[in-house]
């Protein structure tokens, strides 16, 4: 085991949702069925909610990692022209703080 290694720092930095997020986190945290399922044919296509706080960590950490929610977006014609990157990274806040500490 190395012993000169310094230990570990960590700083918190806390990051606003997107109003996506804002959208799904509060749909999810009041059981909004309509708004969780609209524009699906069927249940399974929407998001669960079955595991509320794991739903709502993963509306945190990135909206997409929701079932059916990215096809939802990419259905907007205000999201076409948009390349991929900058598509990923508007629908998170963490994304959006990482884009601008990290150069180009």
């Amino acid at each position: 085991v190395e012993k000169s290694v310094p230990p570990k720092e960590e700083t918190l930095i806390e990051v606003e949702l997107t109003v996506l997020q804002k959208q799904y986190y509060r749909a999810l945290y009041e059981k909004n069925v309509q708004f969780l399922h609209k524009n699906k044919s069927k249940a399974l296509d929407g998001p669960s909610l079955n595991n509320l706080a794991m739903q709502l960590r993963k509306c945190c950490n990135h909206p997409f990692l929701l079932n059916g929610v990215e096809e939802d977006i990419r259905a907007k014609p205000d999201h076409e022209n948009m390349n991929e990157a900058d598509f990923l990274v508007k629908a998170s806040g963490k994304l959006v703080l990482l884009d601008k500490l990290l150069p180009r």
